[in-house]
């Protein structure tokens, strides 16, 4: 995970004040139900992502023939694994 819990939750109170200064939103639950399930998405957000790029990783270490990382063609083929891979996982 890139981020702590206080990060994360840090960033889950900056989206409500955000909604709120807006006007973009009522709340009709408590705020901290709010923040709580701000913070769960956000962390689920990133754990898939993780999981995701381990995935592509994997693929591309067991590939026959072997790509350089940092090349166009690695950063062609690990872009566009990477979508699939991502595409795949919010589609479910």
């Amino acid at each position: 995970m890139r981020y702590s819990k206080g990060r994360i939750r840090y960033l889950a109170e900056n989206v409500i004040k955000k909604i709120k200064t807006s006007g973009a939103a009522d709340f009709l639950a408590e705020e901290n139900l709010i923040r709580n399930n701000i913070s769960n998405t956000i962390e689920k957000y990133f754990s898939i992502e993780d999981d995701v790029y381990e995935s592509v990783m994997e693929n591309l270490n067991s590939r026959k023939k072997k790509l350089i990382p940092g090349s166009i063609e690695w950063d062609t083929a690990f872009n566009k694994l990477y979508e699939e891979e991502m595409s795949k996982r919010f589609l479910k």
